[in-house]
């Protein structure tokens, strides 16, 4: 099935899946929940960071499993946009606030305003599984100095 061979629910589902992978990987990585993180990404797939990039799940896995549990974060999507390139393949382009609290957070954590803007660019892929990211790209817009 070729793009314009597509209906408009058929296209409305590929973004709709791939949207939601957005969101995942948000509500993932901030509970720290490496499972749902690292399944979001097909089984090459790849973290374009600014300072290091993951390539794999197992990559994935470490940085998950190495990430300090004491900071209390929130990425918090929005502006979330996906376009359909095929029947198998879209790319999307997304920002995220993120909000940082360092110190003990026994109930409310203080809010001292958002530590970083970043703008994430994926490419998503269907897989037998379903859809999953094969690369974000991670770029950072504003940071707290």
């Amino acid at each position: 099935m070729s793009e314009a061979a597509m209906t408009e629910d058929e296209r409305r589902a590929i973004e709709q899946d791939c949207l939601k992978l957005i969101a995942t990987y948000a509500v993932a990585a901030d509970r720290y929940d490496e499972d749902r993180f690292v399944g979001i990404f097909t089984e090459d797939g790849a973290w374009i960071r600014p300072k290091a990039s993951l390539q794999g799940h197992e990559a994935l896995r470490t940085f998950m499993r190495q990430r300090p549990r004491a900071p209390v974060v929130r990425h918090v999507s929005t502006n979330a946009l996906v376009d359909v390139t095929g029947p198998d393949t879209a790319r999307g382009i997304s920002y995220a606030t993120v909000y940082r609290h360092d110190g003990d957070a026994a109930g409310e954590a203080p809010l001292a305003g958002p530590d970083s803007i970043v703008e994430y660019h994926d490419e998503f892929v269907r897989t037998p599984a379903g859809w999953r990211i094969r690369i974000r790209r991670s770029i950072s817009i504003f940071r707290r100095s």
